[in-house]
């Protein structure tokens, strides 16, 4: 029995080509990205365990990034003090309660930053992920600290 040899020629290269480029048409067609539209949001986070005085270090209008990555996360509106709270196990009682810890304050700061929306989720500048309950590394001019991100509203448009 005899082998048969496969044999290419110049038409069967052109077909494939064709067809490659086909796909590719297709598929650049079919795949392109809807122009994101900006939005404004106002979304709040806490930084716990700080001394004394480091919610004066925070000043309004101060444009923040994240500590970690270095994206912009947008600028501060609003920056409160509350005391740093602590959930401890009372020996007596075997229970656990709440307890303010004297020389270290909790920051709460509102932020306003203009997000895109992609499936879900809101990124200031297209990088930073904002949602609800994400730990932040915050960084500012003079400081820096850690917490989580409280609430996110969305601002009407006006």
């Amino acid at each position: 029995m005899e082998k048969k040899k496969i044999r290419i020629n110049w038409v069967d290269i052109v077909i494939v080509v064709i067809a490659l480029i086909a796909i590719i048409f297709a598929y650049g067609f079919t795949n392109k990205e809807v122009a994101a539209e900006t939005k404004t949001i106002r979304y709040t986070f806490e930084l716990v365990d700080n001394p004394i005085g480091f919610t004066d270090k925070i000043k309004i209008d101060d444009d923040i990034t994240d500590n970690i990555k270095n994206y912009y996360m947008g600028k501060v509106v609003a920056v409160e003090t509350a005391n740093y709270i602590e959930v401890i196990q009372d020996i007596e009682t075997g229970t656990y309660k709440e307890a303010v810890i004297e020389g270290r304050e909790t920051a709460i700061v509102t932020v306003e930053a203009f997000v895109t929306e992609n499936n879900g989720n809101l990124n200031v500048d297209g990088y930073f992920l904002v949602k609800a309950g994400l730990e932040v590394a915050v960084k500012g001019n003079g400081y820096a600290g850690r917490g989580f991100i409280l609430s996110v509203e969305r601002q009407e448009e006006q």
